[in-house]
Parts: C-alpha cells; structure tokens; sequence
C-alpha cells in the first residue's frame, strides 16, 4: 500500500523513537557499580518451557548499592533463574538458599568499566541500524509513492530531505545518550 507524505513521516519517526526508547531501556540495564533491578528484569529463563523476563516471575528488589535480592513467586524455579542470570553474561554471579537469589555487584575495576563502555557503544551501534532501517523503509515508501504518482517530484525531493535530516536527529540523540552512559560508566 503506498503512503502519503504525512503518513511515511509520522511512521518513520515513530520507528525511530521506538528505537531511541529502547536503547534508554538498554542503557538502564548497564549499572556503574550500583546496583538497579534494571539489571536482571530482563533476563529470560525457560518457565515451563516458555522464555519469560524475570521481572513477570520475581520480586526483585536492592537492598543496598551493591545487592540485588531476586524472590520468585514459583520456588522451584529458583536454579533455572540462577542459570539464566550467569547465562546472561551480564558480569553477576548468583547465589541462592532455594528460596532467594542474591547477585553481589563486583567492585568496579578499570576493566570492568572499558568492558562496559564497549558494551554500551555496541548497543548504539545497533540502534543506529534501526534507525538506518526506518529510514531506508521510509525511503523506499517514499520511491513507491512517486511511482504510484502520490507525490509529486518536489515532494519526494522534499521527503528524502526531511527523513534526512530525522535520521541525523535520532542518531545524534544516540550520540547524546551514549556519551552521558559512557562518562557515568567510565567515572570512579
């Protein structure tokens, strides 16, 4: 189906906010030596067979700067929630009684930090592919709606210039929140 003007802007920017939104939810996940529920709820673990974020299975709360407490509501699930959390390759290593699960954040080392502001910058990396996508979608949308005579010459021009300048304003803004992310990680 071809779009009009209005139409391919508003969905692409919609794509490309949905993209910066996630990389703000991505970013939460990457703690500084604090610790934050951020960090595990989203970590998947087979719950009967189904792959389900922590944060629908568990409380998890922290109880100081440095521990991550993880109750499940289903107790016999505890070791695959203790699985899935070392699986994650997320730097915590857990332990639990079969009851609780208690992640201790490991002090901050010089190399933790590289290793995280690596991290963070190939999470960016990644997000400025989806915002290369939306705009080639919009691209394309925008190609299909001058053939389809929708748009007129000058407002194709005028699109590709708009969708443009949209996709220098998300990836700046990518630039923006990974440079705040990697002074946060990097201070000591």
């Amino acid at each position: 189906m071809t779009r009009d003007y209005e139409t391919i802007m508003l969905e692409t920017e919609e794509a490309m906010d949905k993209v910066l939104e996630h990389l703000r939810h991505e970013f939460l996940g990457i703690s500084a030596g604090k610790a934050s529920p951020a960090m595990v709820e989203n970590v998947k673990f087979d719950y009967y067979g189904s792959p389900t974020p922590l944060k629908q299975a568990a409380t998890i709360n922290t109880p100081d700067a440095s521990t991550i407490t993880i109750k499940p509501f289903d107790q016999s699930q505890t070791k695959n929630i203790s699985k899935a959390i070392l699986e994650a390759n997320i730097g915590l290593t857990p332990s639990d009684d079969g009851k609780v699960i208690i992640c201790r954040i490991p002090p901050m080392t010089q190399e933790n930090r590289q290793r995280l502001a690596k991290q963070c910058k190939d999470m960016a990396e990644k997000s400025k592919v989806g915002i290369r996508n939306a705009r080639h979608e919009a691209m394309k949308h925008g190609d299909a709606g001058l053939k389809d005579s929708i748009l007129t010459e000058d407002d194709h021009r005028g699109l590709k210039d708009e969708i443009q300048k949209l996709t220098d304003k998300f990836n700046k803004a990518i630039e923006e929140l990974l440079d705040k992310k990697t002074k946060d990680v990097m201070k000591v």
